[in-house]
């Protein structure tokens, strides 16, 4: 490794090149071109997989650092060589959850093991023990051996793994129906309701509910029953020709009983409504073969498979 670019630990410089200190700081609105192509220079590296990933859009990046805030504590954060952005980390967190989750930290993969990626994790954490958190999680691919040994290195343990399913575009939609069950997509206008409903469920703030209802990028359909939240599912269609059902959830006694399918046929038809839209991803907790099956036989093929880490702050 280059001698210029290491630190001896304690997050002093050691090197001659001094103009070249490493450093971690507070993400700024005008940084956002920079970090994308970062971020977007990471993402295409299929060893580097984590979940959620960071944004790889100027506008997302700034959407999201806006819906976070612009306070210390609540901030993406970069980590930086001299001048130039080489890493980037974010955290969702709630109050009612007490349990962050991390998005990233990715570092340029030339400014890797100089501790650069220790440092934009603990600033990390720092935030999510500032907001009163019990846990951190994280979650990488099952081939993303660097990603698993760096978070074991940093005392998280493992915990479940996942699997990544993907659904090609359909030649048809199915259409289901569950007596005295409605749905609808929730608008600006329902950010309350989305909160209310998804505050236990779902790590991020009432401020971020709103921004992703901003966008018609971003679909949240509430199933009510008699007047009365029950379920959701969320889709995220903001990444070029690929779609991610990025939360199912509801009264378990529903779900079982058909309310779990009527949400997903809806995200289906959902995310393949625009017309770049090519694939669907979604995940599934563990990997037991009788429910991969039920999936395989509508349509949905294995992409990828995840590993979840967690630390207690």
């Amino acid at each position: 490794h280059d001698p210029r670019f290491l630190t001896d630990g304690s997050g002093e410089f050691r090197g001659k090149d001094l103009r070249r200190a490493m450093t971690t700081r507070q993400f700024k609105s005008p940084e956002s071109a920079e970090v994308a192509e970062l971020t977007g220079l990471i993402a295409a590296r299929p060893d580097d997989l984590i979940d959620p990933f960071p944004h790889t859009t100027e506008t997302e990046l700034l959407a999201d650092s806006g819906a976070r805030g612009k306070e210390e504590s609540t901030s993406p954060r970069v980590a930086m060589a001299g001048d130039e952005i080489v890493g980037y980390g974010a955290l969702d967190f709630s109050p009612d959850l007490r349990r962050a989750h991390l998005i990233g930290p990715v570092i340029h993969p030339g400014h890797r093991r100089g501790g650069l990626g220790r440092a934009l994790l603990a600033d990390l954490q720092d935030q999510a023990k500032q907001a009163h958190q019990k846990y951190v999680r994280a979650a990488v691919g099952a081939m993303n051996r660097g990603g698993q040994a760096f978070l074991t290195a940093a005392g998280f343990k493992q915990q479940e793994r996942h699997t990544c399913l993907s659904l090609e575009r359909p030649e048809r939609f199915v259409t289901l129906e569950m007596e005295g069950i409605t749905l609808r997509r929730a608008f600006y206008e329902d950010a309350d309701e989305v909160y209310r409903f998804t505050q236990r469920l779902v790590p991020r703030t009432f401020k971020q509910v709103k921004s992703l209802l901003r966008t018609d990028a971003y679909a949240i359909t509430l199933a009510h029953r008699q007047g009365k939240p029950v379920g959701y599912v969320e889709v995220d269609m903001r990444r070029n020709e690929r779609a991610a059902l990025e939360h199912l959830d509801g009264q378990p006694s529903l779900i079982h009983k058909g309310l779990g399918n009527l949400l997903l046929a809806d995200a289906i038809r959902t995310a393949f409504d625009p017309d770049r839209i090519q694939h669907l991803d979604l995940l599934v907790s563990g990997a037991d073969r009788a429910r991969l099956e039920a999936y395989a036989e509508s349509g949905f093929h294995i992409r990828h498979e995840l590993v979840s880490y967690e630390a207690k702050l």
